[in-house]
């Protein structure tokens, strides 16, 4: 039996202190850890965005397309360790005390660790059975599977500790390593080179995390045994949502590269990459936010649902912002970045902006069913946004070409956000359900 959680503590329909519930949680240093979560999200966007210009500059736009295809395969296993493992062991974790998180945490390690060696024989393998640019684009990141879950696990438990202050060095060290070895991949030319550079930094990363706070996996069984116990209640809702989220995504990845062709997938990723200001801010308020609205929600719904509507203010205010910037300046920004071969794809500013707005309007809300372990909502959720992106996206492609492809992305995202918000808003649950669901 675990023991009861010293910061759960309250009776169960105390009402004390409900409308500042949120800002108490965030007053406790957490303003500190979600001003690191930018700093740690601004390092590892710029290790991605740098994965793609460089592959874009050294490769072209059927380069590009052939990294792309890996690197999509990679966000899905990621997805699925974040459904799976990391958000419910955090959801779970964050208000108990610290005996009870290192064990959840170093549960975790341990099956992060085991899936993500059966994951990268899963990807060799079909990598292997699979031709021409599917396959080889699987093979070039199969090496590096297990370091960059890793990586991005470990990181989330430093924020889950309030270490954000390490979470963002392992990040920088991280985007370090991959900008040393810009010139070898300049050099030599070969898409396995400039993948195997972003792999050495997510190697760099994690062991950079570990020194600032050690952690041992556990053995197996015992860690498959607290995990099944204290995440896997929500964990399989979250599961079910990722799965089908990955499963559209990639679907919708390998359809348009069907339907517009290596040459315009290519040029789609960069203009999402640069203009795509949610993968920078929704991912930095998600390490700190998910703990933060977990402890709040123990304390009344109330609270944390003003803490969703404050951090999707930031949210949308950062997207904004950046949105702005990229209409003035990010026509220039792509050519200049990628090369002139990506001239063509300038005017996808507008689309993109669209979708990362409205995907930073949901992401706090998302969140919130999390922290309230609301598993069945966000799977409605998640299967909504997933099949409204899949046929807009592919449905406009075929009429109208890779702005079609874009501009659907947007009205799916749109879906999305708007169920999420609904189901996240429209819920009552009080601070004793959730403790009995913990």
């Amino acid at each position: 039996m675990w023991p009861k959680p010293r910061c759960l503590s309250a009776p169960p329909h105390s009402t004390v202190g409900e409308a500042t519930a949120a800002r108490e949680t965030i007053a406790t240093g957490t303003h500190r850890d979600f001003a690191w979560g930018f700093v740690a999200q601004a390092f590892s966007s710029a290790t991605n965005f740098a994965l793609a210009v460089v592959a874009g500059r050294v490769l072209g736009p059927a380069g590009l397309g052939v990294v792309v295809v890996g690197f999509g395969a990679y966000q899905l296993v990621a997805g699925l360790q974040r459904a799976i493992v990391m958000q419910p062991l955090i959801a779970d974790a964050a208000p108990r005390n610290a005996i009870e998180r290192r064990r959840l945490a170093e549960s975790g390690l341990a099956i992060v660790a085991c899936s993500g060696i059966v994951a990268t024989f899963v990807v060799a393998v079909v990598g292997v059975g699979v031709a021409g640019d599917v396959g080889r684009g699987l093979l070039i990141i199969a090496p590096w599977l297990v370091a960059a879950l890793l990586q991005e696990f470990w990181k989330a438990i430093l924020f889950q500790e309030r270490r954000g202050a390490a979470g963002a060095a392992s990040d920088c060290v991280r985007f370090s390593v991959m900008a040393v070895s810009i010139p070898v991949a300049l050099a030599w030319k070969h898409d396995y080179v400039v993948v195997g550079g972003w792999g050495l930094g997510a190697v760099a990363g994690l062991a950079v995390g570990f020194a600032c706070f050690p952690g041992r996996p556990q053995r197996l069984r015992a860690a498959f045994s607290v995990w099944r116990e204290r995440a896997w209640g929500l964990g399989r809702w979250l599961a079910a949502r990722e799965i089908v989220f990955q499963l559209f995504a990639y679907a919708t990845v390998l359809i348009l590269a069907a339907i517009l062709g290596a040459n315009g997938l290519g040029g789609l990723r960069a203009a999402e990459a640069l203009f795509s200001p949610f993968s920078l801010v929704a991912a930095a308020l998600v390490l700190p936010a998910l703990p933060a609205l977990s402890r709040a929600a123990t304390a009344s719904h109330r609270g944390a649902r003003q803490l969703a509507f404050r951090i999707c203010a930031v949210a949308v205010g950062f997207g904004f912002i950046y949105m702005v910037v990229m209409a003035l300046i990010g026509p220039w920004l792509l050519v200049g970045l990628f090369g002139e071969r990506f001239s063509r794809f300038t005017d996808l500013v507008w689309p993109m902006a669209a979708v990362q707005l409205l995907n930073a309007a949901g992401v706090s809300f998302t969140l919130l069913l999390m922290a309230e372990m609301r598993g069945r909502a966000s799977l409605v959720a998640g299967v909504a946004a997933s099949a409204a992106t899949f046929a807009c996206a592919t449905g406009l492609a075929l009429g109208y070409g890779v702005q079609g492809a874009a501009w659907g992305m947007a009205a799916g995202s749109g879906v999305g956000s708007v169920a999420v918000v609904y189901l996240a808003v429209r819920g009552r649950v009080n601070s004793g359900e959730i403790r009995l669901m913990r």
